[in-house]
């Protein structure tokens, strides 16, 4: 029941993105991509890893902030300087606290993911530079919240959505753990 409300709360949001404001977020993602393959920097593998995570970053940068500052979902304005873990006991907060951890969980993934095909960071350091992107982009869908008022600086969505980035990481590193292992029992 849960997890068909939180998929219908992000799915009336993602509708709501106007058809040309998916087309400037592909567009720019496959800029950075092309860039990166003509600069011939990376592999085309890691080419696209890192236009996927900028494409999904605008997204949560687009339903956070721009949505609500063009009218398009409803907002409200303030900040919540405590973490309040407490709303786990009302439906509707719970419903939102998991969907701030929901919707950071593929940055997270393909963040990490584009980070380990790079090849220069180890396990623990994967992990703990996605969680620092995640709290980085949080803070500041949060900032542009305050500052253009279309939103709350929210402690708790600021330490939610850092867990989602991590949620992501975690399981784009136990994926790579299980493809990994099962090569090697299959050579």
């Amino acid at each position: 029941m849960l997890y068909s409300e939180i998929y219908t709360y992000i799915h009336d949001i993602l509708v709501q993105i106007p058809w040309f404001h998916w087309l400037v977020g592909g567009v720019l993602a496959l800029a950075v991509t092309l860039f990166q393959l003509i600069g011939k920097k990376r592999s085309v593998y890691v080419s696209i890893l890192l236009g996927i995570t900028v494409f999904v970053g605008l997204l949560l940068l687009e339903t956070a902030v721009v949505l609500r500052y063009c009218g398009i979902v409803h907002h409200a304005t303030g900040y919540f300087n405590k973490l309040d873990l407490g709303r786990f006991h009302d439906s509707i907060a719970r419903k939102e606290v998991i969907s701030n951890i929901t919707v950071f969980v593929p940055f997270g993934f393909f963040l990490s993911e584009y980070l380990a095909a790079t090849k220069r960071r180890g396990f623990w350091r994967r992990l703990i530079c996605s969680a620092l992107v995640a709290f980085l982009l949080s803070l500041l869908i949060e900032f542009l919240q305050i500052f253009l008022h279309v939103g709350f600086f929210d402690v708790t969505d600021l330490v939610m959505n850092t867990v989602g980035g991590l949620t992501g990481a975690c399981m784009a590193s136990l994926l790579k753990f299980a493809i990994n292992g099962y090569r090697q029992k299959h050579t």
